[in-house]
């Protein structure tokens, strides 16, 4: 599903780049060499790192 039309940045490029480290959507959308232009996806891309970075730590104490 596209997130970002103005980037074309799709849900799994935001998830995959909070597996790689980034903990918010701006340094998300910086790993990849883009930034928010209009800005009406920041609220869902935040939403979409933060429920990525909370499915890494629930997958990490499961695995404990």
């Amino acid at each position: 599903m596209i997130i970002c039309s103005c980037n074309v940045i799709r849900e799994h490029d935001i998830r995959a780049a909070a597996r790689r480290g980034c903990r918010d959507a701006k340094s998300a959308y910086a790993s990849m060499g883009c930034q928010f232009d209009c800005g009406s996806c920041e609220d869902l891309a935040e939403f979409l790192v933060e429920d990525e970075c909370e499915n890494m730590v629930r997958v990490d104490k499961d695995a404990a």
